[in-house]
């Protein structure tokens, strides 16, 4: 096995490349424009809601507003007819509910899409409560888990001593954190009344570092992998092989493929992985492992060589700009990649700072099953039909 690392150098075209992003949501979507930029596209983005802020970057070549809600046949007409008259040369997702889209639509797309789970493995790993079974059912390890569906029979089962603190509650639908409560002690019990959601996913809450790992994938063969850890004042890049032996596990069960990040703790009781949740797409922090050296959308366009894996060993740098800018004899190359990026589309920036686009009702929707029927019902393990891999893209750095 071969590593690579580092500013992937791949084949240059003349002329641009135009690519079409569809998006919902505003902040996800804006990182993956940006990453998609960098990686040589020419992005026009499709969406609603609170992606119409992207039309305010830079990167934003062209924003057509979508007029037919998130119907997979619907949105094919509207692709069809950007396609032609924007010379759109790839289609690739930006958040959970475009991915869901762009799956469901799989082979007849107009023109190549990234790499996408099929529909069937993305429901699986997007719906929280189902990936958490799944894990557990397959040998992976997951914390144990409850399904409620309401915040009434989650006090009562923790009432009876059904449920022992400590706990994570979340709800199964949602991304980027929105709604996850964690509940060590019973003065925090409270914090139950603000759920706004159902059905809620209650997770043993496992002590430890909380870090995440992304892939990405081919049919089940992981083709480029990096762990990686953020707070509000550092990101960093690290290596783990117990975390990329519980992904890789997991990418092999399902015959994924495409980008997925999982979150996970690295337990304080014994020093094993777990993971916690996935997110089947695209994540939050790929404008950071970009930064710091590898480029996901570049990955999905040129998949490494069979035989090569694409992966980052190690990077750290500062994510506070006001410690980077008083204290500058301090700031790495890193820390001066991450400034530039931050403050070389101002105006985007300024509305992500001030949060002026909601993105936390951007979701896929929750089945109407109960709790019950939803830990009851069997998963189907049987192989889905599987894409025929994509032939690599040549992309270069637009001037």
């Amino acid at each position: 096995m071969s590593r690579t690392g580092g500013d992937r150098v791949i084949a240059a075209r003349r002329t641009a490349v135009n690519g079409l992003m569809i998006a919902f949501a505003f902040t996800l979507p804006y990182h993956v424009m940006r990453t998609a930029a960098a990686a040589g596209l020419r992005v026009h983005v499709l969406g609603d809601g609170a992606s119409r802020g992207l039309r305010r970057s830079r990167y934003c070549r062209s924003y057509h507003e979508t007029k037919l809600g998130g119907d997979a046949e619907a949105l094919l007409a509207e692709i069809d007819e950007l396609v032609r008259r924007e010379a759109i040369d790839i289609v690739f997702p930006s958040d959970d509910v475009s991915t869901r889209l762009l799956a469901a639509l799989g082979d007849r797309l107009p023109m190549r899409c990234t790499p996408l789970p099929e529909l069937a493995i993305f429901d699986l790993l997007n719906d929280k409560g189902n990936f958490t079974r799944f894990c557990r059912e397959n040998g992976v390890r997951a914390p144990e888990f409850w399904l409620f569906d309401s915040a009434a029979a989650l006090r009562q089962a923790l009432d009876r001593g059904e449920l022992a603190l400590p706990i994570t509650l979340k709800p199964t639908n949602r991304s980027g954190g929105v709604g996850v409560l964690h509940i060590r002690e019973p003065g925090e019990l409270g914090l139950i009344d603000a759920i706004d959601y159902q059905p809620i996913l209650a997770q043993r809450h496992i002590s430890g570092e909380s870090v995440s790992i992304t892939l990405m994938c081919d049919r089940g063969r992981v083709t480029a992998h990096v762990a990686q850890q953020r707070d509000s004042e550092q990101f960093r890049v690290f290596a783990n092989t117990d975390l990329l032996a519980t992904a890789t596990r997991l990418a092999e069960l399902t015959g994924y493929s495409g980008p997925a990040n999982f979150d996970a703790v690295i337990s304080d009781e014994d020093g094993l992985s777990y993971l916690v949740e996935c997110n089947p797409r695209f994540w939050y922090s790929i404008y950071l492992v970009m930064l710091a050296g590898l480029n996901f959308v570049t990955l999905a366009l040129a998949p490494p060589a069979p035989g090569e894996i694409a992966t980052l060993d190690g990077a750290e740098f500062r994510l506070s700009l006001r410690k980077i800018l008083t204290r500058p004899w301090q700031a790495s190359r890193l820390d001066w990649k991450f400034l530039l990026y931050s403050l070389g589309d101002p105006i985007a920036f300024a509305l992500q700072r001030a949060r002026s686009y909601d993105d936390s009702d951007v979701a896929v929707p929750v089945g109407q099953m109960t709790a019950r029927e939803r830990i009851e019902r069997p998963i189907d393990r049987r192989k889905t039909r599987r894409r025929a891999a994509p032939a690599p893209f040549a992309v270069g750095k637009i001037r």
